[in-house]
């Protein structure tokens, strides 16, 4: 689990509609994701999925019965930043479920990728929230930072 979901497991008193979570995908392993999905009780935009598991991206699960979503993030399995983030992951509870999680530095550093575009106050806050309670390994992130292009950002939420 990675975003708001993982941000509440490192401190972050938010409320999220949905569920993320990071699939790292070898290229011959899209269509068996695809065709596990379709077997399921869920729906899912088949095209949206489809692009995501050939060339990275997002896509939703919906599982109607619930009204639960899941927000699935593929992601190659030749993303460095990704397969660290994987490896690093930790098994905590999270809203009352068993998971494994990223840890807070990775959720920092996805967050500040992931707010380049937007620059989105909600972003930013989950990371002022998870710097403020967290002993964070910052010169894992400072390395992480500048591969991502986000130390100018970085910098910023440490020097707050």
């Amino acid at each position: 689990m990675v975003g708001s979901t993982a941000a509440a497991a490192w401190g972050v008193a938010r409320m999220t509609r949905d569920v993320d979570v990071v699939v790292l995908l070898a290229p011959e392993s899209g269509e068996a994701l695809l065709q596990a999905l379709r077997a399921g009780e869920v729906y899912f935009p088949e095209s949206d999925a489809r692009q995501a598991v050939e060339s990275g991206g997002s896509f939703n699960i919906l599982h109607p019965q619930s009204g639960g979503k899941v927000d699935v993030f593929a992601i190659p399995a030749s993303d460095p930043f990704t397969r660290s983030r994987i490896a690093r992951r930790v098994r905590a509870e999270v809203l009352g479920v068993e998971a494994w999680i990223a840890t807070p530095e990775d959720v920092v550093l996805a967050k500040l990728r992931w707010r380049l575009e937007s620059r989105s106050e909600t972003q930013w806050r989950d990371c002022v929230e998870i710097a403020a309670i967290n002993d964070l390994d910052i010169s894992y992130m400072r390395r992480w930072a500048a591969e991502l292009g986000v130390q100018e950002d970085l910098a910023e939420l440490l020097n707050d």
